[in-house]
């Protein structure tokens, strides 16, 4: 056994594996035989064809290893996000504005959701990480565990199964791996502190004379929290109506909300929109009238004022750490017989914290005259009538999510020759997602209704709560008598100013409640493929045929804490949910060399690919892919594919149950929204048909409470995708290629939800008056006319449509003593169509170049070798987007100022030397070199847009790589 083996042998036992290594050295003509074996195929990517003369016309880009390591990331997901095919859907930094999603990074290809997306290991499925969905946290994959990542564009659900209606994401591991490697880095940002680390250690060896390899990889990264406020201080910025008209907005600094303050605010009299009428609390509880000292509007916004500032709970990072176990292994049973594994094991510990809970609106707290903390001043404002308290209660707790999960997953599987041609892969995959999350300052809100209704207790004069003196007494919030849980051992607190809240009190009403979700996927199958199925005329070459069969069930549970369900919490009374499918399916891709050698027609491959499948919740499915790749010579090829897709629902949007729910309207039957309807005779109708007077106008009141949901009733969704692409090798110019590919995709059938804004919009704008199923969606309090309940469930009702251009170039050439290496990945949007109601081709709405639908995203990567030395540079840029709709930018292109989120230039650095006597490799880099930062109309930002910016400015890393 030489030197590297017994170095890799004592990494393996490190790691808690010993395999049987035979003690024989084999000679030289045992390693020819192995050298020479028939199971080392090349797979053609975006197929399952493994004929090496087959080119496949599907278009593709490829990340390599080398990619990867240039930029230095410790987590695959926040480098994928910036390649230009892919949507900043779910980064590290907004993952969390979703309820159980914090820390998961699924893939969004070409912006149409992460659940039309497929996310493969090694050309296999991968388990969920969130319940009810199939979506593919792809932090899970060690970085120093990938070979290389292909991101595989056009229709494949034909080749790889559903959910690849707009392509598939799949990570190629390492395998085979002999030596052993350790991986250090550690780096730190210049502003808010913010570290990231990562530490991996690889190892690998062969054994039994080289009939098996076995090969384990550890590791762990992990990133500290960061805070808004210790990023950017304490800027805040809001859009304010503007005098020069209704619809005219611009966005001001030091601004925010006024209806709604850390230390409360109310209004006395019947509109809250009168300023003079408005009064906060300082923190000493004492009471005044609101400062205004800039520009208000009737939208609840103010400058220079008394406001809300949501950027001091923002969080721009969550406090994140993942530990990977990955091992792959295999063994010739003979020169044609392969048996094979693959096992890993992730733990995932995320933590991040929000907003607190807050009273606004219809759900602000209601002080009655005898509250104990209401001082002289307040009884003179308040003139013997209750007040209703807005408030923003940080002094109560920062509401947050403290989650755990656990993804593991094994194959197990053989290859080899059946006969002649005939070759085989069988293999069984199952995979488990088990996730634990708390969620932290959970207020149980009739607690802390008890607590905030204070009063005297005659007897002693000490601050009580009312429900502790009698039990049987009304609560004001809720109009109800309190249970027995809901005020025993009662702390009463007062809400007047911040800081105002009793921390024993904050303690005795705050919980933790928690949430358990688990998810299984098996998958087994096999295929059989003949790359010499027969010879085609003229010396063309050989056709190719794969066929398979593949049995998948997917289930998947999450059992909500009780408190929760009941909706005795301040969090979204989620219901308990479940559910589960399987699938049978039957596929076959077929290529054949057409022509070769043959004027202006170098080659010419056809193949083309089925897929059946039969589903125990939707039924029967087919889709179907065929493509042509065309090489005019050596210079030029043309390609192309037409495909048909579809995705079935999952079991979240089938079983998941229905939800609590909140939702922001602009109310159509306000007064001055009657003009803007379709038809405002017809708005205007019914409207009045709704008991909603001529005059009303809604004062804005925060969220309305509603309902979301599954439908078991859902069908699949159908896609269409066709691709043309060029691919240009100049002989004239070596080293270097350049691909354009057009794609085009359209969705029908598309499962969604209609909006809470257009739930009440279509109710009203129906020429047939309001006898639809929109106006029974909704309903109005009888003696407000405020819109109070909106529900909406899962139908498959939207179309969506999009195309553009992925552009792809590389370049090698000397320069001076060293080697410099070129590569770019651009993506052109020409359009993304939304029809929200694709019954409906008026309801048409052009996403393309609005908030996180930039028109262009580009990488360019450039790498320079000198001896020893590697310099890397890479850069990532977006164009801008507007800061309103496509059609509300054509009606009126200055309504809003600033009226786009600007584009964004982002370069970052890497230097490394390779010591090779010692096996050392040593690198230092920089991200945002330039330190830019994100426009202050994004600051704290969770969505997409918030996503594509870069929010944590420069920083810098350093790493050593030592192998042995």
């Amino acid at each position: 056994m030489n030197v590297r083996n017994l170095l890799s042998l004592a990494c393996l036992t490190a790691l808690g594996i010993t395999p049987a290594i035979s003690q024989d050295i084999p000679d030289s003509n045992q390693l020819a035989k192995k050298q020479t074996t028939q199971l080392e195929v090349v797979t053609v990517t975006g197929s399952r064809i493994s004929n090496p003369n087959v080119i496949s016309p599907t278009p593709i880009t490829v990340l390599t290893t080398a990619d990867i390591k240039a930029t230095g990331a410790v987590n695959i997901g926040d480098l994928l996000t910036t390649m230009p095919q892919l949507a900043s859907t779910f980064t590290m930094g907004n993952s969390g504005r979703y309820i159980g999603t914090v820390g998961v990074q699924s893939q969004d290809l070409r912006n149409l959701g992460t659940s039309r997306t497929l996310v493969l290991v090694n050309g296999r499925r991968y388990v969920g990480s969130s319940a009810g969905d199939t979506a593919v946290d792809v932090n899970v994959i060690p970085v120093d565990w990938i070979e290389r990542v292909e991101v595989i564009t056009g229709g494949a659900s034909a080749v790889y199964g559903a959910d690849a209606v707009t392509g598939v994401v799949n990570f190629i591991l390492k395998k085979n791996y002999k030596g052993a490697n350790l991986h250090v880095q550690y780096g730190t940002s210049e502003h808010g502190g913010f570290d990231k680390r990562l530490i991996s250690l690889t190892g690998g060896m062969n054994f039994a004379q080289d009939s098996g390899n076995i090969a384990v990889s550890v590791e762990h990264s992990d990133q500290d929290s960061l805070e808004f406020r210790d990023r950017f201080g304490h800027q805040s910025y809001r859009a304010i109506k503007t005098p020069n008209g209704p619809t005219d907005t611009a966005l001001f600094p030091n601004a925010g909300q006024y209806t709604i303050t850390d230390g409360g605010t109310f209004f006395t009299g019947k509109s809250q929109t009168n300023l003079a009428n408005r009064y906060v609390f300082d923190p000493d509880g004492s009471v005044r009238h609101q400062r205004f000292g800039g520009l208000t509007d009737n939208a609840g916004s103010c400058q220079d004022c008394d406001r809300l500032d949501v950027n001091q709970v923002a969080q721009l990072q969550p406090r994140y750490g993942r530990t990977s176990v990955n091992a792959v292994g295999s063994f010739d049973i003979t020169p044609e017989q392969r048996l094979y594994a693959e096992g890993s094991y992730t733990h995932i510990d995320v933590k991040k914290f929000g907003q607190p809970a807050f009273g606004s609106g219809g759900s602000a707290y209601v002080i009655t005259p005898d509250n104990a903390y209401v001082t002289p001043g307040l009884a003179a404002i308040m003139n013997g009538n209750d007040i209703n308290v807005a408030r923003f209660d940080v002094d109560g707790g920062r509401r947050g999510e403290d989650t755990k999960r656990n993804i593991s997953r094994l194959v197990l599987g053989a290859n080899g020759v059946i006969t002649g041609d005939w070759e085989y892969d069988g293999n069984v995959n199952y995979g488990e997602m088990k996730e634990t999350r708390l969620n932290l300052n959970n207020r149980i809100n009739d607690r802390f209704y008890a607590s905030i209704d204070a009063v005297r207790d005659p007897a002693t004069g000490n601050i009580v709560c009312r429900s502790t003196l009698d039990p049987s007494s009304i609560n004001p919030n809720t109009g109800d008598v309190l249970s027995s849980f809901a005020s025993q051992g009662c702390i009463p607190t007062s809400i007047f100013g911040a800081g105002a809240i009793n921390p024993a009190a904050a303690r005795w009403y705050n919980t933790t409640t928690t949430t358990t979700s688990k998810l299984t996927q098996f998958v087994g199958g096999g295929t059989v493929t003949n790359n010499n199925l027969f010879q085609m005329p003229g010396d063309a070459g050989s056709a190719s045929l794969v066929a398979g069969l593949e049995f998948r069930r997917e289930t998947s549970r999450q059992d909500t804490d009780p408190l929760d369900v009941s909706g005795q919490t301040f969090l979204n009374a989620i219901p308990s949910s479940g559910g589960a499918y399987d699938v049978k399916e039957g596929f076959v891709e077929f290529a054949a060399p057409l022509l070769a050698d043959k004027f202006l027609v170098k080659s010419l491959t056809f193949d083309a690919a089925a897929r059946f499948s039969d589903y125990s919740t939707s039924g029967h499915t087919k889709t179907w892919r065929w493509g042509l790749d065309w090489a005019i010579d050596s210079n030029v090829r043309l390609r192309g594919t037409m495909s048909s897709a579809v995705r079935a629902p999952n079991i979240g949007e089938l079983f998941g149950g229905q939800s609590e729910n909140f939702f922001t309207i602009t109310d159509p039957c306000s007064a001055i929204q009657i003009k803007n309807g379709k038809d405002p005779k017809v708005r205007a109708a019914n409207c009045t048909a709704l008991g909603v007077p001529a005059d009303f106008q809604s004062v804005p009141g925060g969220t309305i409470r509603g309902i979301s949901g599954s439908n078991p009733a859902l069908k699949p969704e159908l896609g269409r995708t066709w691709t043309a692409g060029l691919v240009l090798t100049p002989q004239f110019l070596p080293d270097f290629g350049l691909t354009l590919d057009y794609w085009n995709i359209k969705l029908t059938d598309a499962i969604a939800a209609v909006s809470g804004n257009d739930t009440v919009l279509r109710c009203v704008d129906s020429p047939s008056g309001i006898n639809n199923i929109y106006c029974q969606n909704n309903t109005r309090d009888p003696v407000t006319h405020e819109v109070n309940f909106i529900k909406n469930l899962n139908q498959n009702i939207a179309s969506l449509s999009t195309s553009g251009v992925d552009i792809g170039a590389y370049y090698s050439h000397d320069l001076g003593a060293g080697r410099m290496r070129w590569g770019l990945d651009a993506t052109k949007v020409i359009a993304f169509t939304e029809h929200p109601f694709q019954d409906d081709p008026s309801s048409a709405i052009e996403d393309n170049g609005t908030a996180g639908f930039p028109k262009w995203k580009t990488t360019l990567r450039a790498t320079y070798t000198l001896s020893d030395w590697t310099f890397n540079w890479n850069a990532r840029y977006f164009s801008h987007m507007l800061r309103v709709s496509n059609e509300s930018y054509k009606s009126n292109p200055t309504s809003t100022t600033p009226i786009r989120y600007p584009s964004s230039f982002i370069n970052d650095v890497k230097v490394g030397y390779v010591f090779k006597d010692i096996g050392l490799q040593a690198y230092v880099g920089v991200t945002n070199v330039f330190d830019r930062n994100p426009p202050v109309n994004v600051f704290g930002n969770s969505s997409e847009v918030g996503g594509l910016y870069d929010t944590i400015g420069r920083a810098y890393y350093v790493g050593v790589n030592y192998t042995f």
